[in-house]
Protein backbone atom coordinates (compact mmCIF):
# COMPACT_ATOMS: atom_id res chain seq x y z
CA UNK A 1 0.00 0.00 0.00
CA UNK A 2 1.50 3.34 -0.96
CA UNK A 3 1.51 6.51 1.17
CA UNK A 4 -1.48 8.04 -0.63
CA UNK A 5 -3.65 4.96 -0.09
CA UNK A 6 -2.66 4.65 3.58
CA UNK A 7 -3.86 8.20 4.23
CA UNK A 8 -7.21 7.69 2.52
CA UNK A 9 -10.01 8.40 4.94
CA UNK A 10 -12.47 5.62 5.60
CA UNK A 11 -15.87 7.23 6.15
CA UNK A 12 -17.78 3.93 6.17
CA UNK A 13 -15.37 2.62 8.79
CA UNK A 14 -15.95 5.71 10.93
CA UNK A 15 -19.67 4.95 11.02
CA UNK A 16 -19.21 1.21 11.54
CA UNK A 17 -16.88 1.95 14.47
CA UNK A 18 -19.88 3.34 16.30
CA UNK A 19 -21.28 -0.20 16.60
CA UNK A 20 -18.79 -0.68 19.45
CA UNK A 21 -20.99 1.64 21.53
CA UNK A 22 -23.50 -1.23 21.69
CA UNK A 23 -20.76 -3.28 23.35
CA UNK A 24 -20.20 -0.46 25.85
CA UNK A 25 -23.90 -0.40 26.72
CA UNK A 26 -24.19 -4.19 27.02
CA UNK A 27 -21.01 -4.42 29.11
CA UNK A 28 -22.35 -1.73 31.46
CA UNK A 29 -25.66 -3.60 31.71
CA UNK A 30 -23.84 -6.80 32.72
CA UNK A 31 -21.52 -4.83 35.06
CA UNK A 32 -18.39 -5.62 33.05
CA UNK A 33 -17.01 -2.14 33.69
CA UNK A 34 -13.48 -2.75 32.45
CA UNK A 35 -14.82 -4.30 29.23
CA UNK A 36 -17.08 -1.25 28.81
CA UNK A 37 -14.09 1.04 29.32
CA UNK A 38 -12.03 -0.84 26.73
CA UNK A 39 -14.87 -0.69 24.19
CA UNK A 40 -15.39 3.02 24.82
CA UNK A 41 -11.68 3.61 24.21
CA UNK A 42 -11.82 1.41 21.11
CA UNK A 43 -14.78 3.37 19.76
CA UNK A 44 -12.91 6.64 20.22
CA UNK A 45 -9.60 5.40 18.81
CA UNK A 46 -11.33 3.68 15.89
CA UNK A 47 -13.28 6.79 14.93
CA UNK A 48 -10.16 8.94 15.22
CA UNK A 49 -8.02 6.45 13.29
CA UNK A 50 -10.53 6.03 10.46
CA UNK A 51 -10.93 9.81 10.28
CA UNK A 52 -7.25 10.79 10.18
CA UNK A 53 -5.54 7.47 9.29
CA UNK A 54 -1.97 8.12 10.42
CA UNK A 55 0.61 5.65 11.68
CA UNK A 56 0.16 7.07 15.21
CA UNK A 57 -3.61 6.65 15.21
CA UNK A 58 -3.14 3.14 13.83
CA UNK A 59 -0.83 2.15 16.70
CA UNK A 60 -3.13 3.60 19.36
CA UNK A 61 -6.15 1.90 17.77
CA UNK A 62 -4.33 -1.44 17.62
CA UNK A 63 -3.48 -1.19 21.32
CA UNK A 64 -7.20 -1.19 22.14
CA UNK A 65 -8.03 -3.79 19.49
CA UNK A 66 -5.53 -6.21 21.03
CA UNK A 67 -6.60 -5.28 24.56
CA UNK A 68 -10.16 -6.27 23.73
CA UNK A 69 -9.07 -9.45 21.95
CA UNK A 70 -7.02 -10.55 24.96
CA UNK A 71 -9.54 -9.45 27.58
CA UNK A 72 -12.44 -11.05 25.68
CA UNK A 73 -10.39 -14.21 25.27
CA UNK A 74 -9.60 -14.18 28.98
CA UNK A 75 -13.28 -13.90 29.90
CA UNK A 76 -14.26 -16.57 27.38
CA UNK A 77 -11.55 -18.95 28.62
CA UNK A 78 -12.54 -18.49 32.27
CA UNK A 79 -16.25 -18.97 31.60
CA UNK A 80 -16.03 -21.55 28.81
CA UNK A 81 -17.36 -24.41 30.95
CA UNK A 82 -20.42 -22.34 31.95
CA UNK A 83 -21.31 -21.56 28.34
CA UNK A 84 -23.52 -23.74 26.18
CA UNK A 85 -21.96 -25.39 23.15
CA UNK A 86 -23.90 -23.34 20.60
CA UNK A 87 -22.86 -20.03 22.15
CA UNK A 88 -19.24 -21.17 22.37
CA UNK A 89 -19.34 -22.22 18.72
CA UNK A 90 -20.70 -18.79 17.73
CA UNK A 91 -17.94 -17.00 19.65
CA UNK A 92 -15.22 -19.17 18.13
CA UNK A 93 -16.74 -18.81 14.64
CA UNK A 94 -16.85 -15.01 14.82
CA UNK A 95 -13.26 -14.94 16.06
CA UNK A 96 -11.99 -17.24 13.31
CA UNK A 97 -13.95 -15.32 10.66
CA UNK A 98 -12.36 -12.03 11.74
CA UNK A 99 -8.90 -13.62 11.81
CA UNK A 100 -9.45 -15.11 8.36
CA UNK A 101 -10.74 -11.88 6.81
CA UNK A 102 -7.95 -9.81 8.34
CA UNK A 103 -4.93 -12.15 8.14
CA UNK A 104 -5.75 -13.82 4.84
CA UNK A 105 -6.76 -10.45 3.43
CA UNK A 106 -3.42 -8.99 4.50
CA UNK A 107 -1.48 -11.85 2.89
CA UNK A 108 -3.45 -11.71 -0.39
CA UNK A 109 -4.17 -7.95 -0.59
CA UNK A 110 -7.87 -8.68 -0.39
CA UNK A 111 -10.82 -7.94 1.91
CA UNK A 112 -9.77 -5.09 4.26
CA UNK A 113 -6.58 -4.71 2.21
CA UNK A 114 -8.21 -4.76 -1.22
CA UNK A 115 -6.72 -2.18 -3.63
CA UNK A 116 -10.17 -0.64 -4.14
CA UNK A 117 -10.89 1.77 -1.28
CA UNK A 118 -14.64 1.10 -1.39
CA UNK A 119 -14.15 -2.68 -1.22
CA UNK A 120 -11.61 -2.47 1.60
CA UNK A 121 -13.91 -0.13 3.56
CA UNK A 122 -16.82 -2.53 3.16
CA UNK A 123 -14.82 -5.52 4.43
CA UNK A 124 -13.23 -3.59 7.28
CA UNK A 125 -16.69 -2.39 8.34
CA UNK A 126 -17.82 -6.01 8.21
CA UNK A 127 -14.94 -6.86 10.57
CA UNK A 128 -16.24 -4.23 13.00
CA UNK A 129 -19.72 -5.77 12.90
CA UNK A 130 -18.60 -9.41 13.21
CA UNK A 131 -16.21 -8.68 16.07
CA UNK A 132 -18.86 -6.64 17.87
CA UNK A 133 -21.32 -9.55 17.63
CA UNK A 134 -18.73 -12.02 18.92
CA UNK A 135 -17.99 -9.82 21.92
CA UNK A 136 -21.71 -9.40 22.56
CA UNK A 137 -21.86 -13.16 23.09
CA UNK A 138 -18.84 -13.05 25.42
CA UNK A 139 -20.27 -10.16 27.43
CA UNK A 140 -23.63 -11.84 27.86
CA UNK A 141 -22.20 -15.09 29.35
Amino acid sequence: MNETESNTKCSLCVYSSLIFLTNVILALYYKHYFYAFLFLCLTITSVVHHTYNTSYTSIIDKIFVYSIIFYGGYIFYNKFNNCNTFKSALIITTFLLVVFLYAYGYITDDYSFHPSNSVSQMYHSLLHIISSIGHHFIISF
